[in-house]
């Protein structure tokens, strides 16, 4: 999996770092914004930083820019890595980076995303609806707010025994 990356802020944090190179291929480039290099154009690259989750063809599925903390930063990328999996119908360890960044980074922006994402690759995994109902019941119970316990309301009608 790649993944571009800086050496300042937080991303600059040993455990970010150690995190990068154990799970990642960190590719970073030069950014020229008045004469655009071909890596911004082809991942249309318009702030920085920019981080990119690919697969091992190329196939973009996170993306996040601007600065993020630590622990959001290391939730995003967890984020990122379960989406690889989901995306390539390996559910099960899909499920255990989106339970890891719901368990493990529970106050960050991607928490919601990653129950809802968990729920959902259960679903697939099992075919057992129950898993979409515990979707809903976690985000109503732990992310009221989110858009993530919006997204799930369809779910709310589903009983849960």
């Amino acid at each position: 999996m790649g993944c571009a990356a800086m050496n300042t802020g937080p991303y600059s944090n040993e455990k970010v770092q150690r995190y990068i190179e154990t799970e990642f291929v960190p590719l970073k480039s030069e950014v020229n914004w008045k004469n655009r290099t071909d890596l911004m154009k082809k991942f249309l690259i318009k702030w920085t930083p920019t981080f990119l989750v690919q697969d091992s063809e190329g196939k973009e599925h996170e993306r996040f820019v601007g600065f993020v903390p630590a622990d959001d930063f290391l939730a995003r990328l967890g984020l990122g890595k379960g989406k690889v999996f989901f995306n390539q119908d390996r559910f099960a360890q899909a499920i255990e980076l989106f339970r890891s960044v719901a368990e493990q980074h529970p106050n960050t922006g991607s928490a919601p995303e990653a129950v809802f994402l968990l729920g959902v690759a259960e679903y697939w995994k099992t075919n057992e609806v129950k898993a979409l109902r515990r979707i809903y019941d976690t985000l109503i119970a732990k992310y009221p707010q989110s858009e993530w316990a919006r997204r799930a309301h369809p779910y709310s009608g589903i009983s849960p025994d």
